[in-house]
């Protein structure tokens, strides 16, 4: 084989290789939800997403994005991100928001919340 070919040869068969080591490494499957969790997402998509998410209710106040929500320090209004603050939020609504306190048992709460702490990071889709 001339050295050239020899070469090219050499150079496409790296570059394949190389390219089938990236495919695995660029892949980041996430963890699955627990039991739990899996319960909160439902119960987001049923109760919460139609207006936490991209609608089309034409709203005149839109409801702040719930994804990453316990990565800050603070909800979108102002208050400490806790687990007690969230669920006085659903328990008692706040502006638009209604009241889910005889809509919600402790156990979707607690799934809900759960699942918040995910930072919903499996989705936009349920």
């Amino acid at each position: 084989m001339r050295p050239l070919k020899l070469a090219a040869t050499v150079a496409s068969g790296l570059a394949l290789a190389a390219c089938a080591l990236m495919i695995p490494a660029g892949c980041h499957v996430p963890s699955a939800l627990t039991p739990q969790q899996a319960e909160g997402k439902r119960l987001y998509y049923t109760g919460c997403a139609h207006c936490h998410e991209e609608n089309d209710l034409h709203l005149k106040k839109v409801p702040p994005d719930l994804h990453g929500l316990f990565n800050h320090q603070t909800l979108p209004d102002g208050v400490p991100a806790t687990d007690a603050e969230v669920e006085r939020v659903l328990l008692t609504g706040k502006g638009m928001m209604p009241s889910f306190a005889y809509q919600m048992t402790q156990e979707q709460r607690d799934a809900l919340l759960a699942y918040l702490h995910t930072g919903m990071r499996d989705e936009r889709s349920p």
